[in-house]
């Protein structure tokens, strides 16, 4: 689960207790509403009034969420190839990912890595490489998509035809600070 996913469904979280903690203890709406009038020195709110706008914008917030849990794509494990009486038969994601690591090192590109996202409609793959022969490899990328791309096609042929869509970056700085080289100095 990503950091912002995390600290989403804790806010989240957060929400649902202080609304639900007014709703069971009415009195810690009393409580709250003196604390905010004692601090913004103003008129307090109606208790009712406060209570019916936090389970609301609760309801319209929940609604929201499910909204969202419902429209993001699902990946999926494998890809199905074929379906009969006998069973079922699919590829795995790792064996497409060995399936492209093993043609794409026959170009002379190492360090490879790959991130492929399985949904229902499309086949992404984002590839980053290295390589020794930087020029040479970057005047064949056209190329080398072209021919990468019709063999994942005849491999995934199967029940499901989806889009397939390839990016490969070769010899890209990495942004983070652990990646980069310290030099030593000796006195």
């Amino acid at each position: 689960m990503k950091r912002w996913h995390k600290s989403f469904l804790g806010l989240l979280c957060l929400i649902y207790i202080f609304v639900l903690s007014m709703t069971i203890w009415p009195e810690s709406i009393t409580v709250t509403n003196n604390f905010i009038a004692k601090i913004s020195e103003s008129s307090s709110v109606n208790q009712h009034e406060f209570l019916n706008i936090a389970q609301i914008s609760l309801l319209v917030l929940t609604v929201l969420v499910l909204v969202i849990i419902v429209l993001i794509p699902a990946q999926k494990k494998g890809i199905l190839l074929e379906k009969n009486k006998q069973g079922l038969l699919s590829l795995s994601n790792e064996g497409v990912i060995s399936f492209i690591t093993t043609r794409l090192s026959g170009y002379s590109m190492s360090n490879i890595k790959i991130d492929f996202k399985n949904t229902r409609k499309i086949n992404r793959f984002d590839i980053t490489a290295e390589s020794l022969y930087k020029n040479h490899v970057i005047k064949q990328l056209p190329e080398i998509k072209h021919t990468l791309t019709s063999e994942i096609q005849e491999l995934l042929s199967g029940i499901d035809e989806k889009k397939i869509e390839i990016n490969i970056k070769v010899n890209q700085k990495q942004s983070s600070s652990s990646h980069k080289k310290k030099s030593t100095r000796v006195v």
